[in-house]
């Protein structure tokens, strides 16, 4: 019983200090609390728009370190009240807010080329240009002027938070990486049960690896983007930069822990070591979560003196292979156990500037972005296609000037809509679920719940579309639902209007959306062709860099991190790119067996890259000069195949026999995918 009540209050603490939550409370309290002061000092119309400054503001504070903060609350702040005054500035002529808005909406989607988080910028100033229209301020300086210390009081809310708590974004980042990996090796441990089928094995694999790699890159910019913090490492920050590394590198001895199971379920059949691997790799895993579990420990050093025995009683190749897993595990072992210190077991021997290197940077040249300015541009033409959408929503809103909250339908639009055909379909199917659901409740809690009531409700909606708008959207667009309703409501009554208006321009804004992304599309598909050839030549240069690697070698070492970064990062584009494909409505024209098979060899060369790479460190040469010179050539032909190649023709696979999966014949196979002749 006392089991069961500790579990359920480490559900509830992990719950209430988990970043999110933390992040929707001060969020809330941010918006809420001018209100209240201003409301109560009988100034009511100043609360409101310092609240609507918060919230629109706090919805830019995307995870980030110092540096990323302050850069962020100064942009903001200048944005929004630039585009506040603009736009109520405007509100007294049509034609003119009609102009205003759609410039507005063109040149903050186009921000989107300078990064994620000046794209989160620019999606909040359009939203508060379409708030701005439904509330019409007739001062546009003094509404300006709320929405500046509305944004000035969020963001020092959010500064003190961060200098408190400076690595609370990266030590989250840390442990979702811890998670996902250990997920990642009970995968791997599973492929070592000759009871479990390795049907959609390597499809869950490659999940795994895409979600990696984004926490991989994520820890890059929060840990190495503060020029000023990387070049004065405290001690904190040298063991947080430790963890990054050994992180990463302890994902590429995972993806290195033998990738060949029906090979090794044959050969080590009836030899009874299959479970001890499996159970081995499974108190990894635990441990990599629970590090100071001491029965995991104990247990894990009984099955290492019992694979050893057992190696000693194998012949031949079998000895051999089991000593090189029994190796890997070993190395896997000594990482985990680097990861969970809490001081630098390795002083760099270089730089701490030198790990700048792997940061994914956004283009800041005028040249750069001024590239961007073509229909070739994904963004360029998601921004022609919003503005076109926002110039017929607002001939819309001057058509229904007497609708009080026309705007919802310009607010629906700018929500929902999304570069890519499938992030459009299931923003759209949220939003419309979420809506209905949240407009029930809301209309249930306004017929039986007294006004404190729903004004209480009202914040707990509030809350909760912050915590769960970066994760669960739909049940985000519930909770703001709500909370829209019922204070509307409380302020202005009609409730059957709110609501029916609330559906119906949810509705059309949805509609228009849909049909708005065949207006400027952005395909996925076109894309795969040269995204295949983008892996293999990142795979080729990543195999040269291991080639190349000497143990010890701190250069080779560095420019072999690079290189699989490199290829990490261009699978998943190509993952994400497959994805997305396999949504869009001309999905049935494509050949997916070629482009799944293209897709899988790909990345199970860069699996056998990394476990190379391994015995390059250790001075373990397992390939001969005519091997190396062979495998090179094969990429590069797999190279001229697959830019001739036609992603919408049938042709003939070449099949996979029972010979070794090995860099060779993974090398060979893809070099004999071509066109029919």
């Amino acid at each position: 019983m006392w089991y069961s009540f500790q579990k359920f209050f480490v559900a509830i603490k992990r719950l209430f200090t988990s970043e999110h939550t933390v992040d929707a409370f001060r969020n809330t309290l941010s918006v809420i609390l001018p209100i209240v002061v201003f409301y109560k000092i009988g100034w009511p119309t100043t609360g409101i728009g310092v609240g609507i400054g918060a919230l629109m503001i706090c919805m830019t504070d995307l995870p980030g370190n110092r540096s990323d903060k302050f850069r962020a609350a100064w942009i903001s702040v200048l944005v929004f009240t630039i585009v506040a005054i603009l736009t109520a500035f405007s509100t007294a002529v049509p034609l003119l807010m009609i102009a205003v808005v759609v410039l507005i909406t063109f040149v903050l989607s186009m921000s989107a080329v300078m990064g994620q988080r000046m794209a989160g910028i620019g999606l909040m100033g359009i939203i508060l240009a379409t708030f701005t229209i439904g509330l019409k301020p007739k001062d546009a300086l003094l509404y300006g002027n709320y929405i500046f210390w509305g944004g000035v009081w969020y963001y020092v809310i959010s500064l003190v938070q961060i200098s408190i708590f400076p690595y609370r974004s990266l030590r989250r980042a840390i442990a979702q990486t811890e998670r996902e990996t250990a997920a990642l090796l009970r995968l791997r441990a599973q492929g070592y049960n000759p009871e479990i089928s390795l049907s959609g094995f390597n499809q869950r694999n490659m999940r795994l690896h895409l979600k990696l790699a984004n926490h991989h890159e994520l820890m890059r910019q929060l840990l190495l983007s503060d020029r000023r913090a990387i070049r004065q490492l405290n001690a904190k920050g040298g063991v947080y930069l430790e963890k990054a590394i050994n992180l990463i590198d302890l994902y590429e001895q995972v993806s290195a822990v033998h990738y060949d199971y029906p090979y090794l379920r044959k050969q080590f059949e009836n030899t009874g070591v299959l479970p001890f691997i499996q159970q081995s790799i499974e108190l990894l895993a635990n441990m990599l979560i629970k590090p100071n579990h001491q029965l995991s420990i104990t247990q894990f050093e009984d099955l290492h003196i019992a694979l050893l025995q057992r190696a000693e009683t194998l012949e031949g190749d079998k000895k051999t292979l089991l000593k090189q897993i029994v190796a890997n595990i070993d190395e896997i072992y000594t990482l985990i156990v680097s990861i969970h210190q809490n001081t630098i077991a390795n002083q760099p021997e270089e730089g701490a500037e030198r790990y700048q290197d792997f940061l994914t940077l956004t283009p800041v040249q005028a040249k750069k972005i001024q590239s961007h300015f073509s229909l070739s541009s994904p963004i360029f033409r998601f921004s022609l296609r919003l503005s076109a959408l926002c110039l017929v929503a607002m001939l819309l809103i001057a058509w229904l000037a007497h609708e009080h909250y026309s705007y919802w339908l310009l607010l629906t639009m700018v929500i929902v809509s999304r570069p890519s055909y499938g992030q459009t379909m299931k923003r759209n199917a949220e939003r419309v679920g979420g809506t209905a659901i949240g407009l029930l409740i809301g209309w249930c809690l306004s017929q039986y719940a007294d006004i404190p009531v729903q004004l209480s409700v009202s914040v707990v909606g509030l809350f909760g579309f912050f915590a769960f708008n970066r994760i669960v959207y739909s049940m985000s667009a519930v909770c703001i639902t709500v909370a829209v309703i019922l204070c509307l409501n409380v302020y202005d009554g009609n409730l059957w209007k709110l609501i029916s208006d609330r559906a119906i321009f949810t509705i059309v804004g949805v509609l228009l959306c849909l049909g708005a992304t065949f207006v400027f599309p952005i395909w996925n598909a076109p894309k795969l062709t040269h995204l295949m050839t983008e892996v293999i030549n990142a795979n080729l240069l990543y195999f040269q860099s291991v080639v190349n690697l000497k143990p010890h070698n701190l250069e080779d070492i560095h420019q072999t991190r690079l290189a699989r970064k490199l290829s990490h990062q261009q699978l998943s584009a190509l993952s994400e790119a497959i994805q997305a494909a396999q949504k869009e409505p001309l999905k049935k024209q494509l050949n997916w067996s070629l482009i799944k098979r293209v897709q899988l060899f790909n990345y199970q060369f860069n699996v056998l890259t990394a476990t190379f790479a391994g015995l390059q460190k250790l001075n373990k040469a397992v390939l001969s000069p005519e091997d190396i010179v062979t495998i090179q050539h094969n990429l590069e032909q797999s190279l001229t195949h697959i830019k001739q190649l036609d992603l919408k023709q049938s042709i003939d696979l070449p099949s996979w026999g029972e010979q070794p999966l090995n860099l060779l014949e993974v090398s060979s196979y893809l070099a004999s995918i071509q066109k029919n002749s």
